[in-house]
């Protein structure tokens, strides 16, 4: 408990340390501030206007990659002549001679963007050497401006993308001095939201980091729901509110943000237009094919089209139209191009060719609408001889364990994740390990020996499915284990 204490006092003095002195005499609605929302906002007439009287050609060339970067990562769309605008926009920054404290760290994070999009391109290798460079920059900006607003966004990104950085990548930036620890990003992008409350755009874009990085770094989901009820007083603009909904998805909780998903703006924004419709689906309301049909229709980017086929599918078989989920499942191997998670998983369950067992379908879908007594009231009343795979017993075995313990019913979660183990030896779906990882997570507070040994079996069972992510987790709960 000591070294937990003294953790949290140290990383509170980190905090307050970045908070920088000049804060309250910023102005919300500067030029810069006006462009950055209109390029969040994804308006492309109004932010080209915008960044032509732009006079400050140093905010300029930044916001030029800004754009660029969140055109590739919510459109998809990169320009074909990429290579060229990056040098012209890091070579206007660089041989500008007016001073800028910014300088420095406008460079770190165009070319952090730049690992980004080549990261999410499968360019693993290419991406480390952009993070490199990155890093290097925003540690000289730390050591010449460090109370510089911007070096706190960094300091947050940083941290938490070296700490989840899948192998061999992450040993690979060890070598060249990366290191990362969660605490500290989490309190560094917590402290730019704080210090932005006031700026038109960095408010918006300081929430945008947050909720992403909660996204895809967090497993405290208190901690997350807490960001979205925080977030649900805000006027968000459509893509800030599209990442915290999948929040409120991610800890099956998408009722949150119900009323956003209602609106007239979800139906004017894709993305939003796609949670919809999942949404319906995980609701078992039958109009959710129909949000999802039109978001297949307009989607020019790529990003969540075959996740929106495979929930197409899912809608399809449990109306009985076998041929209609065969056909989607079908399109969804058929498309090549899988830009997201949840598109990669969406193929990876299609090449799997199996018939899913109907109940076990539904209680899925319901645990992740929270649903979650229904769905153990939907798995009770299943008979055994209804499995026609060890696969199908594993996933029954599971999906109880992980509906009692949202129930807070560990004792018999524990006993159902226990049984999917024992069946998991075999199998390359991702029940077993992530059993063995819930397992472990139930025995930390009480029985640290016990959950050591259940990190073990996660590692053991980690054959095949979300390998990266199994692999995070442990070292994650180890870490906590360590700290205990």
């Amino acid at each position: 408990m000591g070294s937990r204490i003294k953790l949290f006092v140290l990383n509170l003095i980190f905090a307050v340390s970045l908070i920088p002195c000049s804060v309250e005499g910023q102005d919300a609605n500067t030029a810069f501030q006006n462009s950055l929302y209109g390029i969040i906002s994804l308006d492309t007439t109004k932010t080209d206007s915008l960044l032509v009287a732009l006079k400050n050609s140093k905010e300029r060339a930044y916001l030029q990659h800004y754009k660029i970067f969140l055109d590739r990562m919510v459109m998809g769309q990169l320009p074909t002549d990429y290579n060229k605008r990056l040098e012209n926009i890091t070579g206007i920054i660089e041989k500008d001679s007016s001073f800028d404290e910014r300088t420095l760290a406008f460079l770190s994070e165009i070319y952090l963007q730049k690992g980004i999009m080549e990261f999410s391109a499968d360019n693993q290798r290419t991406a480390v050497f952009s993070f490199f460079k990155a890093y290097r920059l925003w540690r000289k900006s730390k050591r010449e401006h460090p109370r510089l607003t911007d070096n706190i966004k960094l300091t947050g990104i940083f941290n938490l993308l070296m700490c989840n950085m899948p192998q061999p990548y992450k040993k690979m930036a060890g070598w060249i001095g990366f290191t990362g620890d969660h605490a500290i990003g989490f309190n560094a992008l917590k402290t730019y939201q704080y210090v932005n409350d006031r700026q038109l755009g960095s408010k918006q874009e300081a929430l945008l980091y947050l909720a992403f990085s909660y996204l895809k770094f967090d497993i405290d989901e208190k901690r997350i729901e807490n960001l979205i009820l925080d977030a649900s007083f805000e006027d968000l603009l459509p893509l800030t509110r599209f990442i915290v909904t999948r929040c409120a998805f991610k800890i099956r909780k998408p009722v949150l943000d119900n009323t956003w998903l209602k609106d007239s703006v979800t139906a004017g924004f894709l993305p939003l237009l796609y949670l919809r419709g999942k949404y319906k689906v995980l609701t078992l309301d039958s109009t959710g094919i129909k949000d999802l049909a039109e978001f297949s229709v307009k989607n020019t980017s790529g990003q969540f089209l075959a996740d929106a086929c495979r929930y197409r599918s899912w809608q399809l078989f449990l109306k009985g139209d076998t041929s209609g989920y065969m056909q989607q499942q079908n399109l969804i191997k058929q498309l090549g191009k899988y830009p997201t998670w949840e598109d990669k998983q969406a193929r990876y369950e299609s090449m799997l060719n199996q018939i899913p067992n109907d109940k076990l379908l539904c209680a899925r879908l319901l645990f992740d609408a929270g649903k979650y007594q229904v769905a153990v009231d939907s798995l009770l009343k299943m008979e055994p001889k209804t499995f026609h795979t060890q696969n199908q017993q594993i996933e029954f075995q599971y999906r109880l364990g992980r509906c009692y313990h949202m129930l807070k019913q560990n004792t018999t979660a524990i006993f159902h994740y226990t049984e999917a183990i024992k069946l998991g030896d075999s199998d390359t779906r991702y029940f077993a390990p992530y059993a063995a990882l819930y397992t472990a997570e139930l025995h930390m507070q009480e029985n640290p020996v016990t959950a050591r040994f259940y990190l073990k079996e996660a590692k053991r069972l980690n054959n095949g499915e979300h390998q990266a992510s199994v692999e995070r987790k442990i070292e994650l709960l180890n870490e906590l284990l360590n700290n205990h």
